[in-house]
């Protein structure tokens, strides 16, 4: 263990430090991701040992908090369940000596517990009243971001919330809402729609009535301004539970599909809900890829080989700005207008080409702008051989996770496998929450003799060098899955893409880092 990660702990469990290695501590904790998430993990094993050895229940606190039911007295054992709800609803505050304990586990939990959401702007009415650096103005460059822990506040319009294990949650406003982990949302006032995908089942969202637990499902909830929960089960099942005052029950009642209820009856009981007014699914406002008027020429200018606008069809297939160079197919559900449209597992597509590009083994680069709609794993672009198992030779894709970490939102990901494969190759990873969804990017992936390197937004990611080197090769583009064949059921179209992708360009040579932040440079204007 590392003496920061040290220290940090000695000042958490109360023993004492100089200011000097206290605020430097803090600055850290503040500013270095990594650190706050591994002092998080600690904290949180010594908490559990805690509460292991504790002989009273140690979440009374936690209950009243989310107001599940009253809890009687108060002692030393309640102190630390205390200060961490009281940190979810303010910024850390500034400590020295045994106070910087608390400070430091509450800035850490609230660093890793939330760092996977993200709150995306539909509407430009927005309110911020407690939330700092949340919201996003309608004229912004990102019109996502994640999202820290504490209140959220809508006044008016909508908003979508994306869970990193891929539990969306529509609103509407006005709402007020509190995040308290991945799988656990209060709300106490606003109109919801959640939909839990498989391997999600368990999300709950509690209200001032009681408690709605998804089971895998698509359900809407309103919450009315003085409590009043109304539930209705879209797909699947839904349960309610709600406690009984004066007494440690709790009631409970499962809802079926097209099945209806409320809670706010008194002593516990359900009622017949007569709302009919739940939210539909929201489409967030997606925004346009603003490109200079004369990007066509300053592309060719760049000698690439192949160059796909993906903005028009001639004879059905997406022509080749490149004089003489081969078009691409379409199969499935794919849309072209200002780019290429891409409806993922729902309604899978592909373009693709028909003939190989012969990789050169002395390096070659791919470049491409894409906007993606979810958080799933999927396939940007993948480069195999004509053989009919098309084994990979490259590959760029979203939403995968790397080896020995969890999940996180907007990782993107560049795998170069020589001889070509299925199972192994050298891999370029970028980091957590930077290729979110609902906003543009642009990415060059390239490697020359085995050299990779990645740059995302114009930013460089790695190098990396592949044990063994690629000498020249026929190559296949399948844009928006991870591989297709002639004869493929389209049904079955593995990791397809859901958003758009415009853009992509092919060069038998590697890129500067100077061209590639010109080309990226339609960045830094609003996409709206």
């Amino acid at each position: 263990m590392n003496t920061d990660l040290e220290e940090a702990l000695i000042a958490w469990q109360g023993g004492e430090l100089p200011e000097d290695r206290a605020e430097a501590l803090l600055t850290r904790l503040r500013e270095d991701a990594g650190f706050r998430a591994t002092l998080a993990g600690l904290i949180w094993t010594l908490s559990l040992s805690k509460v292991a050895q504790s002989p009273d229940p140690r979440w009374i606190t936690l209950q009243e908090e989310l107001g599940m039911h009253e809890a009687d007295g108060a002692g030393e054992n309640r102190r630390l369940e205390d200060s961490l709800m009281a940190a979810v609803r303010r910024e850390p505050r500034r400590f020295v000596s045994s106070g910087w304990r608390i400070a430091t586990a509450l800035a850490a939990a609230a660093a890793i517990l939330f760092a996977g959401l993200l709150w995306l702007q539909t509407e430009p009415a927005l309110s911020s009243q407690e939330v700092i650096a949340v919201w996003v103005p309608k004229d912004a460059q990102q019109p996502s971001r994640t999202v820290t822990a504490g209140p959220l506040h809508l006044a008016q319009g909508q908003a979508k919330l994306l869970f990193t294990q891929g539990v969306v949650v529509d609103v509407e406003g006005p709402a007020e809402l509190e995040i308290h982990s991945e799988s656990r949302m209060v709300c106490r006032q606003g109109k919801l729609r959640t939909q839990v995908p498989p391997g999600a089942e368990g999300f709950c969202v509690e209200t001032p009535q009681g408690a709605v637990t998804d089971l895998g499902t698509v359900l809407g909830i309103t919450v009315s301004a003085q409590g009043r929960t109304d539930v209705n089960v879209f797909e699947g099942q839904a349960e309610l539970s709600a406690s009984i005052p004066g007494q440690a029950g709790l009631r409970t009642l499962v809802l079926n599909e097209a099945e209806k209820a409320s809670l706010g009856a008194p002593s516990g009981l359900f009622g017949m809900s007569e709302a009919t007014d739940f939210l539909a699914s929201i489409q967030p406002l997606l925004p346009r890829l603003r490109l200079p008027v004369d990007q066509r020429e300053r592309m060719l200018a760049a000698k690439p080989v192949h160059y796909w606008r993906m903005n028009r069809l001639v004879e059905g297939k997406v022509p080749n700005e490149v004089t003489g160079g081969p078009s691409l197919s379409l199969a499935g559900k794919v849309e072209i207008g200002a780019s290429a449209r891409f409806w993922g597992k729902e309604a899978p597509g592909v373009i693709h080409s028909e003939q190989p590009w012969i990789a050169p083994g002395s390096g070659y680069a791919l470049e491409l702008w894409f906007m993606a709609e979810t958080l799933d794993q999927t396939a940007l672009l993948a480069l195999t051989t004509p053989d009919p198992k098309r084994p990979h030779l490259g590959l760029i894709e979203l939403g995968c996770r790397p080896p020995g970490q969890a999940a996180g939102a907007g990782v993107l990901r560049y795998l170069l496998r020589w001889p070509a494969g299925h199972r192994d190759g050298m891999n370029l990873f970028s980091a957590a929450a930077s290729a979110l969804p609902y906003q543009w990017h642009h990415v060059v992936a390239q490697q020359a003799r085995g050299r990779m390197e990645l740059f995302l937004d114009g930013k460089p990611l790695g190098p990396a060098q592949s044990d063994a080197v690629p000498a020249d090769h026929p190559a296949m583009f399948q844009i928006g899955a991870l591989e297709w064949r002639p004869e493929q059921d389209l049904t079955q179209l593995r990791r397809a893409f859901c958003g758009q992708i415009a853009e992509l360009a092919v060069y038998d040579r590697t890129l500067t880092a100077r061209e590639i932040a010109e080309h990226a440079r339609p960045l830094m204007r609003s996409p709206f």
